[in-house]
């Protein structure tokens, strides 16, 4: 039989597609190219400057979630100073760093500046993402947060019935989250800045939801959970839990595989792949500490202070090579944590958004605006901007 035009192209683009999303293969395939790369680049091929910073606002948390490190931390809760925020973006500004995203650890919306914060960032036209777990939108926080603009705002729920939502969100009453996220899309349609974008002009911010799949996401659950939140959201990202750098080592709630946990953490020891934030980003936590691990809940990869050094002198420093060498080496003397973590080991972005096509379309969900398109993980190309604003 023979192939029509266009065919022999999109086979191979699925055959790709699925090799990305077989963590195994995906693995073995960059782990073999690390190992190529380090003969000649033993610390990697480092971008000029970091791609983007990932800011705490503070490392406080309302919210006790089971698959979460935050109620296991050791650091005490502060809040990342105003002056410190401001000189980052200065120096963003000066280096030509594009994106920000405001959230690590903790909650961002308990910090009483956060909305300052959004609107400051994109005074400098800087892309902001802020992620929270919903329970905080009031009135004045969720006209405040829209009023300020940020390019996605992301709320985190892994259940769309209030029974579900208890076992994994401790603290988090359904009809809080819902009652908020209606409140939000209000805003945002009434009130939104205006920005054009992959998906034209539109209001911001462009509202997701991000789901941890856990045991308890059962087909009825599913059901429900796009019954909840479909009509109020943009898109969804859905994802596996890990054990956040080694700080919930049961892992109660790790997808299930007929092959036992430790066999697999064996194996994908041996054929592990650095870690990309080291070439990506810095993240800089709420008392000043640079870090570079959106695990690192007590400051344990840590490559200085800011702003007592610069982000290009952090971004250079002695520190970040030898923690780049570790990982194109695939040796953690000095970094033991990023040696145990295991989000390295079985953490497939790709596989992801695989499956979040996947259960999207099962439950008839139409995307409003592709949120993937801003990573664009799958090199697809956006529609031409209509030049008409869209909610």
């Amino acid at each position: 039989m023979e192939l029509s035009e266009g065919e022999p192209k999109m086979i191979k683009s699925r055959l790709k597609s699925l090799l990305r999303s077989t963590t195994l293969a995906q693995r073995l395939v960059v782990h073999t190219r690390a190992r190529r790369l380090a003969r000649t680049h033993p610390e990697g091929i480092v971008p000029d400057a970091p791609r983007r910073v990932v800011v705490e606002p503070t490392n406080a948390c309302n919210l006790g979630c089971s698959y979460c490190g935050n109620k296991d931390m050791l650091r005490p809760n502060t809040y990342l100073k105003m002056e410190h925020f401001e000189e980052l973006l200065v120096q963003m500004v000066e280096l030509g760093i594009p994106r920000m995203t405001l959230h690590t650890i903790g909650e961002p919306l308990l910090h009483p500046q956060i909305a300052e914060m959004v609107a400051k960032a994109k005074e400098r036209q800087r892309i902001v993402t802020i992620s929270t777990n919903g329970s905080l939108f009031t009135e004045e926080k969720a006209r405040a947060l829209v009023e300020a603009g940020p390019d996605i705002l992301n709320i985190s729920a892994d259940a769309g019935d209030a029974e579900t939502l208890a076992k994994t969100r401790d603290g988090l009453e359904f009809d809080t989250l819902i009652a908020g996220l209606r409140r939000l899309r209000r805003f945002r349609d009434e009130l939104g800045p205006i920005n054009e974008g992959p998906w034209g002009k539109v209001r911001m911010p462009n509202l997701t939801i991000t789901c941890v799949i856990t045991p308890l996401f059962t087909r009825e659950v599913e059901r429900k959970f796009f019954e909840a939140y479909g009509p109020l959201v943009d898109d969804f990202q859905f994802h596996w839990p890990n054990n956040h750098g080694n700080y919930v080592p049961d892992e109660p709630l790790r997808k299930r595989s007929l092959i036992p946990h430790r066999v697999q953490d064996a194996i994908f020891r041996m054929i592990r792949e650095p870690c990309h934030y080291p070439w990506d980003a810095l993240f800089l936590l709420s008392d000043g500490t640079m870090s570079v691990c959106r695990f690192d809940f007590d400051a344990r990869i840590k490559v200085g202070r800011f702003p007592d050094k610069s982000i290009l002198e952090l971004w250079t420093s002695e520190e970040m090579r030898s923690l780049r060498r570790a990982h194109m080496s695939f040796n953690y003397d000095g970094w033991e944590q990023c040696r145990d973590c295991s989000a390295t080991f079985y953490e497939n972005r790709h596989k992801h958004f695989v499956v979040t096509q996947r259960l999207k379309k099962r439950n008839g969900f139409e995307t409003k605006r592709d949120i993937w398109l801003t990573s664009n993980p799958m090199n697809t190309q956006p529609e031409q901007a209509s030049g008409e604003v869209t909610v």
